[in-house]
């Protein structure tokens, strides 16, 4: 049954390491084209004729970036950015999905902001579109979501922190469940659709006994969704590593494991790549019916939407074109400074393997693949296309991570967790074949 996942300690031993980019295709590290502001009006032009529906992301800065009194001017960049493109878009193409990070934003800010969206975009009823406010926990009370459900939003997502007392971050680092628990009763009692808490595992302050306790304190609040990750994982650990500090490959797991194991048993459904969710969740019975889909922010419910993200290092994809904007705030605030959009790099459509973008979700959303059904759709012969990576799929099959067929394959519960070692024999064989210890070099 889709949504069941156990632990196999062997396979994630020996396939638990390689990590879940090799899930997203195409992914920003393959974001090798130059992007004119031209090519994604003209993709935007394409979109308007067709008259696709959109969904909107709006990022914020991370607090490193920007100094006391500098966050004002970047909102009014953001705003420039969204009055550009906002032009752009016909009447008939209306929001159904808006993501929003809210960082330190007060609520002024945040009407004055979704004031310009909706004089630039049309909205679908927030019973009919998904729109989410990510919050900080440190940032996030009873009138912040308060403002945010006045604003239509009807999803949240709650980013659980995990830092020392001696970090010197301003972020209020986890003590117990209480302010936790305020936010999940305040989202409950404006009847928010549902409530997602962000829960990182692999801190080297972290031990297996803590994060069990952690996390059952967290599951007695009942969230609607849980989605854990890897602090390995996570963007900081690439530009300074040291500061996080890291646990044990061996704790690390045996985190995950608790994870996994507490979740499943609290009645939380696997969606996939670390996403728990209750049974009722919109994510689990899309799922259930086959109409799960996974884009630049996660499972979601709206596959047919063009993408537009704005503010720094936002990815828009829009007619099969994606391109990202400048990674800094300062080139970002530049670019829009001298009247030009701030996209820096991506890929055309042209150069999207949609075949294998497709083969990727499918595994991701479903667990599965039909190699007859998929190729029949896009007129390729899935064994022929991968003929050379049947080894490492032949290989998967011996340890019991995939069950092939001639006609596809399924992944089982047992193995639903190493997702991302699937996606990995699909995207370059040869790190398959010895398993985990490929997968460390390639991290």
């Amino acid at each position: 049954m889709l949504g069941s996942v156990t632990w196999d300690d062997a396979l994630v031993q020996r396939y638990g390491q390689i990590g879940q980019r090799h899930c997203t295709y195409p992914a920003a590290a393959d974001f090798s084209d130059r992007i004119a502001p031209l090519d994604l009006l003209r993709a935007l032009r394409e979109g308007r004729r067709a008259g696709r529906p959109l969904s909107i992301s709006i990022h914020q800065p991370g607090g490193v970036e920007l100094q006391p009194g500098e966050a004002a001017a970047y909102q009014l960049r953001l705003h420039r950015e969204i009055e550009q493109l906002g032009c752009h878009a016909g009447p008939l193409q209306q929001v159904e999905q808006l993501w929003l990070s809210t960082g330190t934003l007060g609520i002024a800010a945040l009407r004055e902001l979704m004031t310009l969206l909706r004089s630039r975009f049309s909205f679908v009823d927030s019973h009919a579109g998904s729109f989410l406010a990510e919050v900080e926990l440190a940032h996030v009370d009873w009138p912040l979501i308060g403002a945010l459900h006045e604003l239509s939003f009807n999803q949240l997502s709650v980013a659980v922190p995990d830092l020392r007392a001696d970090d010197g971050s301003t972020v209020e680092y986890f003590r117990s469940s209480a302010r936790i628990r305020a936010v999940i009763e305040a989202a409950h009692a404006l009847h928010y659709r549902s409530v997602n808490l962000d829960l990182g595992y692999g801190r080297s302050w972290q031990t297996p006994a803590s994060f069990a306790r952690k996390l059952a304190s967290i599951i007695e609040l009942a969230p609607d969704q849980v989605t854990m990750f890897d602090y390995r994982d996570a963007p900081l650990v690439a530009s300074n590593p040291a500061r996080l500090g890291l646990a044990s490959v061996a704790d690390t797991l045996a985190m995950y494991r608790h994870g996994v194991e507490q979740l499943s048993a609290a009645g939380y459904r696997y969606i996939g790549l670390g996403k728990f969710v209750l049974p009722h969740d919109d994510l689990a019975m899309a799922q259930e019916i086959g109409a799960l889909h996974h884009d630049i922010h996660g499972y979601t419910l709206h596959s047919e939407c063009d993408h537009l993200g704005f503010g720094v290092g936002a990815i828009s994809r829009v007619d099969g074109l994606y391109c990202q904007n400048a990674s800094t705030a300062q080139a970002y605030q530049q670019a829009l400074d001298q009247d030009q959009l701030p996209s820096i790099c991506g890929l055309h459509a042209s150069h999207v393997d949609p075949l294998h973008q497709s083969l990727l979700e499918h595994l991701r959303c479903t667990f599965a693949l039909d190699f007859d059904a998929l190729g029949l759709q896009l007129g390729v012969d899935i064994r022929q296309r991968y003929a050379r990576h049947w080894p490492a799929l032949q290989q998967l099959h011996a340890d019991g991570v995939i069950v092939l067929r001639d006609r596809g394959l399924d992944i089982p519960p047992h193995a639903r967790l190493l997702v991302p070692a699937v996606c990995a024999a699909f995207e370059q064989p040869s790190a398959m074949v010895v398993g985990h210890s490929a997968g460390r070099r390639r991290r």
